[in-house]
């Protein structure tokens, strides 16, 4: 044989290998069961051919189809001597898609691929197939049930099926009915009858001629289940079946809503039930306030407006939209109405229902004002900030609006906006109350209304509370007792001013300066604070400040969590008070200077300033007024001062009001009462009066003083003149407050007290007693002379401080009894601090005598001169 006939042998076996056939062919097994190179088998296929597979030298039997797995033979297939399948395919999961050969314990050279069939029944419809709407892409495709009037085609969704290559008819479907028989020709939608068996081409493809409705099919019963199934087949074998049940029934037109009794400004779900994918349109064609309404947000397939729109049922057979029911006015909402929105098929308006909604007057527009819940003794003034609160009668069922207007002395009748009631309330004017915003489940709520700067005048003024922007005119009537609104007096602002009982009026340098007010109307209100300023003239002295201070009964250490819940349920009565500093008396003179106490009243601003403005504080020479009067006061003294300020709130447009006070200052002075006749051992208590601060305590005025710490030392005369104070050579020491001062008297008591234990180490002789106010730094001392014992025996000497003559039974000083006294406090704290008395020499004598003998003959010398020279 020639070499090129040799070559094209060859050519012509690689290309038999290398080009498979395309498609199956018939073999005497089947239609399908022949099987060519490069084809795709199933699981559960039988009777399959392939003596294609064999090689140019053939493989002897015995012959399987097997995996090859780099050279192992796996998944055996066994094929009879023909190369034909004696079973059924049958290829565990981990060979599914690999390469399957001829195997004798050789190899074949053609390959195939054994799969598992995949592919479930899904349904189709749309316009296509003649409804209204196409589903969307979420809407199911296989759904549990279907119209018995709408057209549908049966088919596979994603399958490998066609990966078989099959060439004749190899699929078919069969539909089971609710009375037992098979359907295997349906009659379609274009009234053809067509068989639904022997089919070939794609299963998933879309067909119309194989589209039809179980109306159609003229079946008795038509209602019921149905079981449609598919089935694959090579020859007469079918090895993949599939069904797919589904419920048959004929959808009629109805309309309902839940909840059907709602309340006005609820929102009620109206849900329609017909044939999938079919327009209804639904009407809202009732003529009474308050129709239902379609927001513009619902699920339409056409929105013409809030009284009409077109929408469709999916494979339910039901679809749902909101129907909002709007607030009414007037009475109208205080009574029962009832709706019919309207639904027809859009195509046949003449089919058409009508569902009911009952709306009855709702809870939630019941509104309830808490009561007044000040105390007896407490009351609002214009100024003040008023807490409102109450609660729904329901929780809002969704975000809403809350209106408030005012009624009272000089307000329109259908009332006026609370936050500036020169403006009428208009119905549906939003603007025209004050508002604010309910949020959704909500049910308690307040406002707070500012009465400052209102232009009102003292008088009982009432705060309606409603759901509407409708004011006093338009208020329904109801039949329950709700309160829907609150009244309260509104008294005029005020300051009261006085000088503390243990400080009336008279304050020594270096102390502080106290007064209380109560000042009423929230005076230039800054949150929960207020504002008081303040001037004080004196001679050739002229000075203003102010004090901010909280509005409400409260110590200084509230926080803002604690004013917040004080303010709902008390008033504000502003107590608080000058409390200059020590620094401020000690730099000013002695003498009688006026303070006046500024409130700015109704307007709630300051109307009467110092030129340099509202911040300012410290030296004044003028003052300017809201009507831009300059009062120049820099030559005045306190008097005039005082009364030019008065002056010029002369002004109608100036509503500031002014209270004066009176106080001295004076130089500081602490009084000792004589220390006479006290012997050796004997409890000696130091008494005296003071001008110095005694402890002032103001809680709810911001005031909280612990008084001057007056200082008690006593040194031995002769180590106190010879400059010997130092603590170790102190023999003892106390300290004292002074106590309050007594009503109508000119000064404080202070006392101190050396206790016998003290005493009795002491030496008779002479003494000085150091009395020190380190806070206003002033000094003064006592001298006093201690006796031996007996002393007022033998000099016949009264008692000290009982008038008395000596007791002819001394009580010895370890047999002295403790006194109980009922000093108020603060008492004395003694610090005991003892050293060694200095023992006296003989050549020292006790007492002042020897210096005084000395004084005399010194002034005898100094008077001689001036005589003679007469």
């Amino acid at each position: 044989m020639r070499t090129h006939e040799i070559l094209i042998i060859l050519l012509f076996i690689a290309l038999a290998i290398a080009a498979p056939a395309t498609a199956r062919y018939v073999s005497p097994e089947g239609s399908n069961a022949g099987i060519n190179p490069g084809d795709t088998v199933f699981n559960g296929e039988q009777g399959i051919n392939f003596s294609k597979f064999q090689p140019l030298l053939p493989l002897a039997p015995p012959l399987w189809l097997a995996c090859d797995d780099g050279g192992s033979a796996l998944a055996m297939q066994t094929l009879d001597n023909r190369a034909v399948m004696t079973g059924r395919v049958n290829v565990e999961s981990a060979y599914i898609d690999r390469p399957f050969r001829l195997y004798n314990g050789s190899w074949g050279d053609a390959i195939c691929t054994v799969s598992r069939p995949s592919g479930t029944i899904e349904v189709r419809t749309g316009t296509a197939l003649g409804t209204d709407v196409d589903p969307s892409i979420t809407d199911t495709k296989t759904p549990a049930i279907i119209p018995a009037t709408i057209n549908v085609q049966f088919k596979l969704d994603a399958t490998n099926l066609n990966n078989g290559n099959f060439i004749s008819p190899w699929y078919e479907y069969k539909l089971m009915t609710p009375g037992g028989v098979p359907l295997s020709t349906v009659t379609n939608m274009a009234g053809t009858a067509v068989p639904i068996t022997g089919l070939t081409g794609n299963p998933s493809a879309s067909n119309n001629t194989l589209a039809f409705s179980i109306a159609d099919q003229n079946l008795n019963p038509e209602e019921g289940t149905y079981v449609m199934r598919f089935s694959a087949y090579n020859g007469n074998n079918a090895f993949y079946t599939v069904d797919y049940p589904f419920d048959v029934v004929r959808y009629f037109l109805t309309a309902s809503v839940s909840p059907a009794n709602v309340q006005e400004d609820e929102t009620t779900t109206l849900t329609i039930a017909g044939k999938p994918f079919t327009h209804y349109t639904i009407a809202i064609e009732d003529a009474m306030d308050g129709k239902p309404e379609l927001q513009p947000s619902g699920n339409y397939d056409i929105y013409v407006d809030k009284y009409n729109a077109t929408v469709h049922p999916d494979w339910s057979g039901t679809v749902s939209v909101p129907l909002y029911l709007p607030p009414t006015y007037g009475d109208s909402s205080s009574t029962t109405r009832i709706y019919y929105p309207k639904v027809y098929e859009t195509g046949n308006p003449s089919t058409y229902v009508t569902a009911q909604i009952v709306v009855e007057p709702g809870k939630t527009q019941d509104i309830v004002l808490y009561g007044n819940k000040l105390g007896d003794d407490e009351y609002y003034c214009l100024g003040d900030k008023v807490k409102i609160s109450g609660t729904l009668g329901a929780p809002a069922k969704h975000e809403m609006e809350l209106y408030f207007y005012l009624k009272g002395l000089n307000i329109d009748l259908n009332g006026a906006k609370p936050s500036n009631p020169s403006i009428s309330v208009i119905d549906g004017d939003n603007s025209t109350f004050d508002v604010i915003t309910i949020s959704k489940e909500q049910t308690e709520f307040s406002y707070d209304w500012v009465t400052g700067n209102l232009g009102l005048s003292p008088d009982t003024y009432t705060i309606f509370a409603t759901t509407k922007p409708l004011g006093y005119n338009s208020r329904p009537l109801s039949e329950n007792e709700v309160k829907d609104y609150i009244s309260f007096d509104l008294n005029e602002p005020s300051i009261n001013v006085k000088f503390p009982d243990e400080a009336p009026g008279v304050f020594a340098q270096g102390d502080h300066i106290v007064s209380l007010w109560t000042a009423r109307g929230s005076p230039a209100q800054m949150g929960y604070n207020g504002k008081i300023r303040y001037y004080i003239f004196g001679e050739n002295f002229k000075y203003t400040n102010f004090r901010q201070f909280p509005l409400l009964k409260v110590d200084a250490d509230a926080t803002q969590a604690q004013l917040k819940v004080l303010a709902e349920t008390n008033d504000f009565p502003g107590y608080s008070g000058l409390d200059l500093p020590r620094s401020f008396s000690s730099n000013i003179s002695s003498g009688e200077y006026i303070v006046v106490y500024q409130h700015p009243m109704y307007n709630q601003k300051f109307d009467l300033l110092p030129v340099e403005g509202d911040a300012y504080t410290g030296f004044i020479t003028k003052v300017v007024t809201s009507d831009n009067q300059t009062i120049d006061i820099s030559t005045l003294q306190a008097p005039e001062a005082a009364n030019a300020l008065k002056s010029a709130l002369k002004s109608p447009s100036i509503d500031d009001t002014l209270v004066t006070q009176t106080y001295v200052i004076e130089k500081p002075l602490v009084n000792i009462q004589p220390i006479l006749d006290f012997e050796v051992g004997e409890q000696i208590p130091v008494t005296g009066t003071t001008n110095l601060e005694c402890p002032i305590s103001y809680t709810y005025n911001q005031i909280d003083l612990p008084g001057d710490r007056i200082l008690f030392s006593i040194y031995s005369a002769d180590m106190y003149y010879s400059g010997k104070t130092q603590s170790t050579n102190r023999i003892f020491s106390d300290e004292s407050y002074p106590r309050k001062t007594k009503i109508g008297a000119a000064s404080r008591d202070i006392s101190f007290t050396i206790p016998v234990d003290i005493s009795q180490k002491m030496k008779p002789g002479d003494y000085i007693a150091v009395i020190k106010c380190e806070d206003i730094k002033y000094e003064t001392t006592t001298p006093f002379t201690l006796h031996e014992e007996g002393y007022r025996k033998e000099h016949g000497a009264a008692a000290p401080g009982t008038g008395e003559e000596f007791s002819q039974n001394p009580v010895v000083a370890s047999e002295m009894p403790t006194e109980i006294t009922s000093t108020p406090e603060p008492q004395s704290r003694p610090v005991h601090s003892v050293t060694d008395v200095p023992t006296r020499t003989p050549e020292q004598t006790a007492g002042f005598g020897p210096i005084i003998h000395i004084l005399i003959v010194m002034l005898a010398f100094c008077v001689l001169p001036c005589i003679k020279r007469r």
